[in-house]
């Protein structure tokens, strides 16, 4: 239900803007016929161009009668609309030659009523009221939402003596020509032969758009419109600019002067009081809407070669303005009283020379003018023509062209360069820019001393050789890199040092330098122009790497290190395809067993890698000392290497001699221990005997006994020596 009182709404208020825009003006007149009646006329002004096609004439019209002191409301006279009394007016101009344009239109019509007025203490106030205003007028404060009254008093003096209010003489001018001086007759006759005063007046306010028709009308008072004030008032009603003068009206003639500068619409007011014996009486009141614009006048022109060489047919091109009917003379000896009463003619010369042309406006017309002008046809002896050179294109394409006319009967004197819509020159031989690719339209125009002149164009391929070739680019030593992937097959390249590359002539070869290079290429386009760019290829120091030599070696786990100059990165791996990663350190260590062979990638910070790789043998000796028995002070005992690799042939050296009874280089020596001070160390309530560990590494069990006990030493080596 909200939604359906919005529309309705929207819709209502839809329909008061289509009735509101179209007053115009209006005035309100009456006339006593005896025994207190009385003939009220209303008239009403609208705008039938830019008022609402829907706001047309009320039917019926609304006239309120309300009491002239107490504004209470009487009677309310219904006046239907006589459409036979719906007229346009014709726009009265300053001068008979002016015209005026064809947006502006009013229609009026008259509405009559006959009412009986009894006298009374205060009289009548009678009134009509609409809205609204054209939104178009430039005077007033919001237009659109300002209406209209027009309205009349009739005092109590007038309905004792049966007085008639004056009534103008003629329609309101509806159109004024701006920067024209005006000079209107707005005056009005009074049937009762009372003195009249004419005035200019603020008009009244009305309806409002809410309610645009109020039937009967809103109880006077009534509001005066608010003037846009400055710069408008009742005392400069038309003049929006300094400079014209205001619109005056003289108080005995009611004549209406003025001058104004502003193009627009404007309300204007005309008061007209009636005095009886020095009393005021009555007061006719004429609010109306004035057009000022531009006034049209007839003027004869043409267009026509005030030089034409080579061609005697001349086309004529009218300028007229305000005119319909037209008659050329075009004073050909050869062809003597030629004449045509065509718009635009096309008349052939009998032979060169010069020649006088009249055109007549509107002959038949008291408005008609007249316009002359003369001009010359020429043999042909022009010949523009020129060349043009592009010698640059890298930021700018520059085109330096140079002008090759010549003329075998006068000499030149004048050249009008256009380089598309971007540049123009009066030079001969000028230079232009352009910074746009595309084809620009070269045209030179060239004028010689005889007044002759000639054009020719040529397109002029204007494009850009926009190739973006690296600045800077880095390759290792021993590799090659592109100079340029995105190359242009369009264009043609040069390329130097070419020593280092793969083809000088290729858009795209293959730099292999050995130290940083810079390449030149020279770039060719199309159209000839050439430019020049650079690349330098930057080669990093070369990359060193220095590994221990192949070596066969005893110990289990070994150090491999990577010595090099730059490297930042390393790659250990047990295969040459780096599968299977060791390490990621300068320095690693690995445990061969056999002979096993490393390898390692070194990577400097541009990239660039080198590897390498070292074989190591491993040659531990894996045996068992076993030794058991009891020994005595004195006593001697038998030790037994056990070899536990029988791949590895073993040899037998030990040391020191003096504890060797026998079997020194066997693996079965027999050991006698010296006196206890040199092998016996007491320790507390037990002691230890330990062998001799000489360039051996071992890991001993110790078995421990109390003095005058019998024990055994059992041991347990890894013993590593070179076979």
């Amino acid at each position: 239900m909200p939604r359906i009182c919005l529309l309705l709404l929207v819709f209502f208020a839809n329909i008061t803007f289509l009735r509101a825009t179209h007053i115009v003006g209006g005035e309100m007149n009456y006339t006593c016929l005896g025994n207190n009646e009385y003939e009220i006329t209303l008239v009403i002004f609208r705008d039938c161009y830019n008022g609402n096609p829907a706001a047309y004439f009320d039917n019926p019209a609304s006239i309120g009668v309300f009491h002239g002191e107490t504004n209470v409301l009487l009677q309310e006279i219904l006046i239907p609309f006589d459409t036979d009394l719906n007229d346009t007016l014709d726009p009265v101009l300053s001068s008979e030659c002016f015209v005026a344009p064809p947006d502006v239109c009013v229609h009026t019509t008259t509405y009559t009523a006959l009412v009986t007025l009894p006298p009374q203490i205060g009289g009548y106030t009678l009134a009509y009221q609409r809205c609204c205003r054209n939104v178009t007028i430039s005077n007033i404060v919001d237009p659109l939402g300002t209406g209209a009254t027009y309205s009349v008093f009739i005092s109590e003096t007038a309905l004792l003596e049966c007085n008639s209010n004056p009534k103008f003489n003629t329609w309101p001018p509806i159109y004024i020509c701006v920067n024209e001086p005006i000079s209107f007759d707005q005056s009005a006759f009074d049937i009762d032969g009372d003195s009249i005063v004419y005035t200019l007046c603020t008009p009244l306010d009305g309806a409002i758009p809410a309610d645009p028709m109020p039937q009967p009308p809103f109880n006077p008072p009534y509001p005066q419109i608010n003037w846009i004030d400055p710069p408008y008032n009742v005392l400069n009603m038309l003049n929006g600019s300094p400079g014209g003068s205001p619109l005056t009206i003289n108080p005995q003639t009611g004549l209406l002067t003025g001058l104004p500068n502003t193009i627009g619409q404007f309300v204007v007011g005309i008061c007209v009081e009636e005095y009886r014996d020095g009393v005021l009486i009555s007061t006719t009141r004429r609010d109306f809407q004035y057009n000022v614009g531009e006034c049209g006048q007839t003027i004869s022109s043409f267009f026509a070669p005030e030089v034409q060489c080579e061609d005697l047919t001349v086309v004529f091109d009218n300028l007229s303005q305000n005119a319909d009917e037209y008659i050329w003379f075009f004073n050909d000896p050869g062809n003597p009283g030629a004449s045509s009463t065509i718009t635009e003619p096309v008349f052939t010369y009998s032979d060169t020379g010069t020649y006088t042309v009249m055109l007549i406006a509107e002959p038949n017309n008291v408005c008609a003018d007249t316009f002359y002008q003369d001009f010359t046809l020429l043999p042909n002896s022009l010949f523009p023509d020129f060349d043009f050179e592009i010698v640059e294109c890298a930021d700018s394409v520059v085109i330096e062209v140079t002008d090759l006319s010549t003329d075998t009967l006068s000499s030149i004197v004048g050249w009008s360069w256009q380089f598309g819509n971007l540049q123009t020159s009066n030079e001969q031989h000028p230079v232009f820019v352009g910074y746009q690719n595309m084809n620009v339209l070269l045209t030179l125009t060239v004028t010689a001393a005889n007044g002759c002149q000639k054009d020719i164009s040529q397109w002029v391929p204007a494009f850009l050789i926009e190739e973006e070739i690296a600045d800077t680019l880095q390759v290792c030593k021993g590799d090659s890199i592109p100079l340029n992937p995105l190359f242009d097959p369009l264009l043609g390249y040069y390329w130097s040092p070419g020593a280092t590359l793969s083809n000088p002539v290729s858009p795209n070869p293959f730099a292999s330098p050995d130290t940083t290079t810079t390449y030149t290429v020279l770039l060719i386009s199309f159209t000839g122009c050439t430019t020049e760019k650079e690349v330098t290829v930057f080669v990093p120091e070369p990359l060193t790497l220095e590994l221990p030599p192949d070596t066969t070696l005893c110990d289990p786990i070994i150090p491999l290190t990577a010595e090099t100059n730059t490297g930042v990165e390393f790659y250990w791996a047990a295969d040459p395809d780096f599968n299977v990663l060791l390490g990621f350190t300068q320095t690693i260590l690995v445990e061969p067993f056999g002979t096993e062979s490393y390898y390692v990638l070194v990577r400097d910070e541009y990239g660039c890698s080198i590897t390498g790789d070292v074989t190591i043998t491993g040659q531990g000796v894996n045996v068992e000392v076993d030794s058991s028995g009891f020994v005595c002070q004195g006593d001697t005992i038998q030790l037994q290497i056990t070899n536990t690799d029988p791949d590895d042939v073993l040899s037998f050296d030990w040391s020191p001699d003096s504890l060797v009874f026998s079997g020194d280089h066997t693996d079965t020596p027999t050991i006698f221990p010296p006196r206890p001070r040199a092998i016996c160390r007491f320790c507390g309530k037990h002691q230890s005997i330990r062998l001799p560990e000489d360039r051996h590494r071992a890991h001993q069990r110790d078995r421990y006994h109390r003095p005058g006990d019998r024990f055994c030493i059992a041991t347990m080596q890894r013993i590593c020596r070179a076979v």
